[in-house]
């Protein structure tokens, strides 16, 4: 695509939906956890065998509650490597207090709500979701302490900025000063929460890792390829010419790539 036609010309973008869905999904979630322990002493019958001989002040605290995060389906190593691994996509969902969730909620919203602007309502959804799950699945593999537990929708916003950073690396030349702007500030970002990470404790920086590597190559898999139509009339637009079905491939790999490192990290982890 021509440079000043792109600076002319507005892109083609879709209506947020997606980001929405996902802020309340958490929000609902979160709200889950810090009622768990009003409603325990109702739900301790119906529990799952390993949660038998609790009492209702074992879930005290809520989100902050191991039993609580597990119960409703954190990445917990020893119940992933019995074959729980529906874990690593539950876990996106679940936060360890309100400012756990304050954080990744803002992230979610900054990040999500452009991404999917530019890339569109399914490719936004299949990034969040596949690099959550990578996030999960680098995060189950590096820690190999026993009762290693771990919540979070960090590595699918760290996915999102990958998405963003492989956009604006690949369209740096075309959108000129902001691009060049814009891809700066994404590795300013990432350069600041690497340095938060190793500086605090209970941070997962593996998850982050995960979520960021994987949604660079998926945003790089589904980027849009801009053309202008109708250049010749008096209302050329922007449009985008990558089908969602001829990317589809980069979701079909990653999903087997998925598959493949799940069985291998719970065989290594099961001994």
């Amino acid at each position: 695509m021509n440079d000043s036609s792109a600076r002319r010309l507005p892109l083609p973008l879709d209506r947020p939906l997606w980001v929405y869905v996902l802020l309340a999904s958490i929000v609902a979630m979160f709200l889950v956890e810090q009622l768990f322990p009003l409603v325990a002493g109702l739900l301790l019958p119906y529990l799952p065998a390993d949660f038998h001989g609790a009492t209702p002040a074992d879930f005290a605290g809520g989100s902050t509650n191991g039993l609580v995060l597990i119960l409703l389906g954190a990445n917990f190593r020893p119940l992933v490597l019995r074959g729980q691994v529906w874990r690593f996509f539950t876990s996106m969902f679940l936060h360890v207090g309100f400012q756990h969730l304050l954080f990744n909620a803002y992230g979610l919203f900054i990040f999500g709500a452009e991404m999917e602007r530019v890339f569109g309502r399914t490719r936004f959804l299949l990034v969040y979701v596949l690099s959550g799950l990578f996030g999960s699945l680098v995060s189950f593999a590096a820690h190999t302490s026993p009762n290693f537990l771990s919540a979070g929708a960090s590595g699918a916003i760290f996915g999102l900025v990958g998405m963003q950073l492989a956009y604006f690396y690949h369209y740096r030349r075309t959108f000129g000063e902001f691009g060049r702007s814009r891809l700066l500030n994404v590795l300013l970002i990432v350069g600041l929460n690497v340095f938060l990470g190793f500086s605090q404790t209970g941070v997962d920086n593996m998850a982050h890792l995960g979520g960021f590597v994987s949604g660079m190559l998926l945003g790089r898999g589904f980027l849009p390829q801009y053309e202008v139509a109708d250049p010749y009339t008096d209302h050329p637009r922007v449009v985008n010419r990558a089908s969602l079905r001829s990317q589809l491939w980069v979701a079909a790999l990653a999903l087997l790539v998925l598959a493949g490192g799940t069985a291998t990290a719970i065989g290594v982890g099961g001994g």
